[in-house]
């Protein structure tokens, strides 16, 4: 596939991509991986606030929304630093996101595959395991109850192979396990003066908890362009 091009799969509405779509769009693309790379790299406005200055390979980071807006803004983010850093990154189950609110967020369009139905039953995990095999960071947003047992096999499968799973949690679906877990606790824009003027920026306070350099929480704000 031309590094040019988005390299986007959108299945038919209403319809879950099929898996030889996903294992064509494997063999096309491979990760960008070095040996003794660790890391897969952020935005500067993530840098200072994520434990490790990136997102370790083979990590579960959960982007937890039931305590304020603008988690899918956050996930996004996640994304923009690697794929501007010439990795591959993928949206799966995200049918609400496209093209448009990735570019706003500064993701590569050439480095992004977007898998908007996964199907249901175990078809979704066979479509993220196949994922993970050519993809350096998969962001999945569950829209039913995942199974302790399924989130323990998704994980492993992306440890297996040196991606880095980014779950969009809206509902409380997930249950574990997560090695980084991000929770936006409040919001505030700027630009507005007296009920007029242009939406400039958003500040985001920021929770990270998770396990290791983060298993004691820290909160930081997190100022990111309108």
């Amino acid at each position: 596939m031309p590094a040019t091009a988005p390299a986007e799969l959108v299945a038919p509405s209403g319809r879950a991509a099929g898996l030889p779509e996903v294992h064509r769009l494997g063999a096309k693309v491979r990760p960008t991986s070095f040996a003794g790379e660790h890391l897969l790299p952020v935005t500067p406005a993530l840098q200072e606030i994520l434990p490790a200055g990136g997102l370790q390979r083979g990590s579960t980071v959960v982007v937890d929304s039931r305590r304020s807006s603008g988690a899918t803004t956050l996930a996004l983010e996640l994304l923009a630093g690697p794929s501007v850093g010439g990795y591959w990154c993928a949206v799966g189950g995200a049918s609400e996101l496209g093209v448009l609110a990735a570019a706003e967020r500064g993701i590569d369009l050439s480095r992004l595959v977007i898998v908007p139905f996964l199907g249901g039953a175990e078809r979704w995990m066979q479509v993220l395991a196949a994922l993970f095999d050519s993809i350096d960071a998969v962001l999945f947003a569950p829209h039913a109850a995942v199974r302790p047992s399924e989130a323990r096999r998704v994980a492993a499968r992306s440890r297996d192979r040196g991606s880095v799973l980014v779950v969009l949690d809206h509902q409380g679906h997930w249950p574990g396990p997560s090695d980084l877990r991000c929770t936006v606790t409040g919001s505030q824009w700027s630009g507005l003066s007296r009920g007029h003027g242009l939406l400039t920026s958003r500040r985001y306070e920021l929770e990270v908890s998770g396990r290791g350099a983060a298993a004691r929480p820290r909160r930081a704000p997190l100022q990111l362009p309108a």
